[in-house]
């Protein structure tokens, strides 16, 4: 028996092939997209730039967002990005996960530029991106005042809000602006990020339970190779300050 140990100790120490659990929506620049099957974006590009840096390779798997969180639960991928410690944080409350900042994000409340200011009370039914739990709002879903509808991606969400057949779109703002002004590129944006509704701010973190060294390596890397990680931000125009 401690010969089986120590080999899959060693086994361990030599592995050099990760995989990471990803979610699987298409249009989400700057920090990830899927395309033709395809995972790439800015955060990739951070991940793989550690992984050359290590001499490791990760291989991207992607799946809806819900289970992608049970994949990454029961250890079935090896790292998980984006996490977050107060995401589902039911489902993973028996295990002891490593986490290590990758990118800021904002999530918030889109609406037409009508509704701009007017307020929490005027949202009767919020969309949201499926899989995604609105936290900031959760009082108000408990209380029974506001009607989550939840849609397979952005781009469908996006259509719903402009359409009325929902009051905001709880989203990731960066994203919803690459969107509107590097994709469309419409002279007049129909949706607009309210910052004066409930939002949540905070950091996408590269996770495991299976392999914290790694994520300890990882966190080494951002903070010693800080140049080449701003410059990566600077292909995407992923400006740190953006919702601050």
């Amino acid at each position: 028996m401690a010969g089986l140990l120590l080999a899959g100790a060693a086994q361990a120490a030599d592995k050099t092939i990760f995989s990471v659990g990803v979610e699987d929506y298409k249009n989400w620049l700057p920090y990830s997209e899927v395309k033709n099957g395809v995972y790439g974006g800015l955060g990739k590009d951070i991940l793989d730039a550690f992984a050359r840096h290590m001499g490791y390779t990760f291989t991207y798997e992607s799946y809806p967002l819900k289970r992608r969180d049970r994949l990454f639960v029961d250890g079935q991928v090896d790292l998980s990005f984006p996490d977050n410690p107060n995401w589902v944080v039911e489902m993973k409350k028996e295990l002891k996960i490593s986490y290590a900042p990758v990118l800021e994000f904002t999530d918030g409340v889109l609406v037409r530029p009508e509704n701009l200011g007017k307020g929490v009370g005027r949202l009767k039914t919020l969309g949201i991106p499926l899989g995604f739990t609105p936290y900031p709002y959760q009082q108000l879903m408990s209380a029974g005042s506001l009607r989550i509808e939840e849609t397979a991606d952005y781009d469908a969400l996006y259509e719903k809000l402009i359409m009325r057949r929902v009051d905001g779109a709880y989203m990731n703002t960066r994203i919803a602006r690459h969107y509107w002004t590097k994709i469309r590129k419409l002279p007049q944006v129909p949706v607009l990020y309210d910052p004066d509704l409930p939002h949540a701010s905070g950091q996408w973190y590269l996770s495991s339970h299976k392999y914290p060294k790694v994520v300890e390596e990882f966190r080494r890397f951002m903070q010693s190779n800080k140049v080449e990680v701003e410059e990566l931000k600077k292909k995407y125009n992923f400006v740190s300050s953006d919702d601050q």
